[in-house]
């Protein structure tokens, strides 16, 4: 930039700031290595200092009365400000950045600094995250579809006869190709967190329901080690908040399979309260081996596995670094107490919207509950579940006092551990009790269902107890808990008669969805790229296709789009994304390419005949009407 020609100010008062304020002023102006104007009120230049000067020649007087227009307006506070200007100097284009104050006679001083080496530093960082994100994505691409294929074909083979060893050998397998897949979604999730570039979804959540979804997830685990898994909720939880459900179930279950894996004896308690503030507070508290003070302070970060350390479980310490970054990102906070020997209680504080407020209905209210169980984690779950309902609960650890606490607390509901259902006869001649429940295992509950349960007791839960059941069992309402929906068996499902174009250019994969969709009755094509996909849908006879986003030649999405275009009913045919990458990237993207549905690999019978059936129905397939 070319200094402006002199402009003489007519008002002496005006004529520059620190020319009359003496010369040890002027020095101290000049010494400064920072770029210095000062404005008059009507926005031309009174004043400038040596730096810059020097930044863009000339002389004082040069300036002195000139415009120099690099600042936009102030705003309506007139307060003070910082921006960015690119700006031209006698060392050629620089980022300057200028801190603006308005002076009370009106006028602005500003002082610039060169920043241009800071914004191509983190012009820089930006472009090796955006690379990291992207090398991140195709790697992990590329080992989710092998990893894929393996936990694909350990579910076939699963539905066949096995003999005992190779049934623990398929048990193996698909455990290992579980975890794998989980290390790579971590990976991957961290690098989009560490870009900036994970964006969250919030939608309406009922976080007692995702507790509950979790426990129920775990619980298997968690019997395997003989562990105790309860939850509990305080009363004042709000019914439905706004949240990212599969970010907030992330969390949750990276804690609480933690606390499983770290933990030999006792138990796990997940809680969920609201605390004065509002906010609402994820707790993970265990009986395992406690974490170290030093361990503690770094147990946050990448590759850090704490308690860990001593091998007794595998990991590459990813799940806590994300947790953490996950509730930062919904403005949150974790945070860990552990004692070594002494257990350990992770939490989580996120101050979500409310959607829907706790309800104001307590079912137990005037009711009486005695848990009786050797379990201390057990009996706090439940007695916190029972008090939320709005009972008055009570804990028995000692199996010697169940008949006289039972006896004092009069007309109640007794919850026996299963292990202790032995006391019920006893219980029940020597005290006056509503209804005497067995609280069982999921390995024990059989002897409950099957009709072998002591004629003393009513009725049985299985742990870990929800509360709706709870309550409904206390009231009588119910006798045995029915059973948690799980996995539909592959002979109860049917797609009988449908005709299925399936393009996938992995050949294992392939072989897995033409396995499946053949086991529940469809009619299979299978091609290995978009164009030949294409070219049969545009035959018809298709009554829908699942694609594979990333195909050579020609890709699922721009097959969807060409499938699309196609005239008459072959370019109406349900579409259905098939990915290795099941991120909400890949989902919108299916969702503007045309597609109807979107299933990650490895394929799920249940997940596949629920959307198949779901898209085409039988008065408008293909294949009866052909």
């Amino acid at each position: 930039m070319s200094p402006a020609a002199p402009h003489l100010l007519d008002d002496a008062s005006e004529s520059a700031l620190l020319t009359d304020a003496g010369p040890d002023l002027r020095a101290v102006f000049d010494a400064m290595a920072e770029l210095v104007i000062v404005r008059g009120a009507d926005g031309r230049l009174t004043d400038v200092n040596a730096a810059f000067i020097r930044a863009f020649g000339g002389e004082r007087s040069d300036w002195t009365g000139a415009w120099f227009a690099v600042a936009p307006a102030f705003g309506e506070d007139g307060g003070a400000r910082r921006y960015d200007v690119a700006m031209r100097t006698r060392a050629g284009p620089v980022w300057i950045e200028w801190s603006e104050t308005p002076l009370p006679g009106g006028g602005a001083v500003a002082t610039g600094r060169d920043v241009t080496e800071q914004r191509e530093a983190a012009l820089r960082q930006d472009e090796r995250a955006k690379g990291k994100t992207t090398f991140f994505a195709a790697v992990t691409h590329e080992l989710r579809t092998p990893l894929s294929g393996a936990l694909g074909t350990a579910r076939l083979l699963e539905d066949t006869d096995l003999a005992p060893d190779q049934a623990a050998y398929v048990t193996a397998l698909t455990s290992s190709a579980r975890h794998a897949l989980a290390l790579v979604d971590d990976i991957l999730d961290l690098s989009r967190l560490e870009a900036g570039r994970l964006e969250l979804r919030p939608e309406p959540v009922e976080p007692g329901r995702l507790v509950e979804e979790v426990c129920e997830l775990l619980a298997e685990k968690a019997a395997e080690k003989g562990l105790t898994l309860a939850h509990a909720e305080s009363a004042d939880v709000p019914a439905r908040i706004r949240a990212d459900p599969a970010r907030l179930k992330q969390i949750l279950f990276n804690l609480a399979g933690n606390a499983v894996k770290f933990t030999e004896a006792g138990g796990v308690l997940i809680s969920l309260e609201t605390e004065k503030d509002g906010a609402l507070r994820l707790s993970v508290r265990d009986t395992g081996p406690g974490i170290s003070a030093a361990d503690q302070s770094r147990l946050f970060e990448h590759f850090e596995r704490g308690a860990a350390e001593k091998g007794s479980a595998p990991g590459a310490g990813l799940g806590l670094a994300m947790v953490k970054r996950l509730a930062e990102a919904m403005g949150g906070e974790v945070g860990v107490r552990s004692k070594p020997d002494e257990g350990a209680l992770f939490w989580v504080r996120i101050t979500p919207e409310t959607v829907q407020r706790a309800p104001a209905r307590r079912p137990l209210a005037g009711r009486r509950v005695l848990i009786a169980t050797p379990c201390p984690i057990e009996a706090e779950a439940l007695r916190l579940q029972a008090e939320a309902l709005g009972a008055y609960a009570e804990a028995c650890l000692d199996r010697d006092r169940i008949v006289a606490e039972a006896r004092a607390a009069g007309a109640a509901s007794v919850i026996l551990d299963d292990v202790w259902a032995d006391e019920a006869a006893a219980v029940r001649q020597a005290a006056t009790v509503d209804r005497i429940l067995a609280l069982a295992r999921p390995r024990t509950k059989a002897r409950y269902a099957d009709g072998e349960r002591p004629a003393e007791i009513d009725g049985w839960l299985v742990a870990p107890v929800r509360a709706n059941s709870l309550a409904r069992f206390v009231l009588g309402q119910a006798r045995g808990e029915e059973e948690r929906a799980g996995p539909a068996a592959l002979e109860s499902l049917t797609l009988t008669g449908l005709a299925v174009l399936v393009a996938e250019d992995d050949p294992v994969n392939a072989m897995i969805a033409r396995t499946v969709l053949t086991r529940l009755g469809a009619d299979v094509t299978l091609v290995t790229n978009g164009a030949k996909a294409v070219d049969v849908a545009s035959e018809g006879g298709v009554d829908a296709a699942l694609l594979d986003l990333r195909m050579p030649e020609m890709d699922g999405r721009e097959a969807a789009r060409r499938i699309r275009d196609l005239p008459g009913p072959p370019g109406a045919i349900p579409i259905i994304a098939l990915t290795a990458n099941a991120t909400e990237a890949d989902r919108d993207a299916c969702l503007a390419a045309g597609m109807d549905g979107f299933l990650p690999k490895p394929l799920d019978p249940a997940a596949l005949s629920d959307v198949l059936t779901a898209l085409c129905g039988r008065e408008n397939r293909a294949s009866l009407t052909g």
